[in-house]
């Protein structure tokens, strides 16, 4: 298979930022970036870790030098920035530093995940698990998409992280660093001069999906909406770089879509309760029929949409009788 294009990108001052498209999982493409002209080569994120995925690292970085004459190696790379915690972004890290020698950073909420992950893969799914039984889930579905959530997870290992991604402070190559929380804990968006990179907090086509906090803290779509607020009210970006996709023209733009669509989630969530439902019976409404993992994406999603609408008081459960009896019974909720 031909390697996928590699694409330049210029902010104001000058300097570089290199896309380079990998296949992180089968048929699913995520973005990892080089940033040159200053002092070092910046890698940002670096992929899933599988194979396929680390020969096309290697092949961006030879497209470098051969398609926009600036020669770089990943021995050339003096940082490894991680934008979030979500494995097609970090997976490749211990390849990548064995590879190139470099310190890496994170923000201190995903920290963890990196750097004490078989815990971290315990915890969490304890979690997943208790919401897909509280969303209605069959024991036998739900042994299925726990056997899908675990996929690739044991392709990684705990890998030190040497430095963290702080709001407000200096990092390796210059980078301004916004901390948005909502798609994942430790999410933060990296700026060079006019250019951020979105990371997963925006992207151009898709909208970034959401889970609840009641299963991983600082996820959970009230942190995202307040997150796209403070990217909007950065001035001066005029272009962005998501983890994902292609270029965002219109970062302004792209955030009130994304806003608008979770804005008509949430509109649709209150009419299909205005009858008790469950997480699943909600979900099927507003995502219809879905396939494989995307069933849990979908349920995910609703489970966000739920708890934002049940914290504000627009929705109540009405099973108090099985809540009170159960240790964890499926909730059905009700609009006032």
């Amino acid at each position: 298979m031909e390697p996928r294009p590699v694409a330049r990108f210029t902010t104001a001052s000058g300097r570089n930022l290199y896309q380079i498209p990998l296949e992180v999982f089968p048929g699913f493409v995520g973005n990892v970036y080089v940033l040159t002209g200053g002092d070092g080569v910046i890698l940002v994120d670096c992929g899933s870790g599988m194979e396929q995925a680390r020969r096309e690292l290697v092949a961006g970085f030879a497209a470098i030098g051969e398609r926009f004459g600036e020669p770089v190696t990943l021995q050339d790379v003096s940082a490894i920035l991680i934008t979030h915690g979500h494995i097609d972004h970090f997976g490749g890290l211990p390849w990548a530093k064995a590879e190139t020698g470099a310190p890496a950073g994170v923000h201190i909420l995903d920290r963890r995940v990196l750097s004490s992950y078989e815990e971290r893969v315990v915890v969490a799914s304890k979690g997943v698990a208790s919401f897909l039984e509280r969303a209605g889930v069959s024991p036998e579905a739900r042994a299925g998409m726990m056997e899908m959530y675990l996929f690739a997870k044991g392709r990684y290992h705990s890998t030190p992280v040497d430095f963290l991604l702080e709001e407000g402070q200096p990092t390796p190559g210059g980078l301004e660093v916004f901390h948005v929380p909502g798609h994942c804990p430790g999410q933060v968006c990296l700026r060079v001069d006019d250019v951020l990179l979105t990371a997963d907090h925006v992207l151009a086509r898709i909208t970034p999906n959401q889970a609840p906090e009641a299963i991983t803290q600082y996820t959970g779509l009230g942190h995202y909406l307040e997150s796209l607020d403070k990217i909007a009210r950065v001035p001066g970006i005029r272009l962005g770089l998501g983890g994902h996709e292609g270029p965002i023209d219109d970062l302004y733009g792209r955030v009130g879509e994304i806003r608008q669509v979770h804005e008509r989630r949430l509109e649709q969530v209150l009419e299909i309760c205005r009858e008790p439902r469950s997480t699943v019976e909600i979900s099927r409404k507003l995502f219809g029929v879905r396939q494989s993992y995307h069933i849990l994406l979908a349920l995910i999603e609703t489970g966000a949409h739920l708890e934002y609408l049940y914290q504000r008081g627009e929705l109540y459960a009405t099973n108090v009788e099985e809540i009170e009896a159960q240790d964890n019974p499926v909730i059905r909720y009700r609009r006032f």
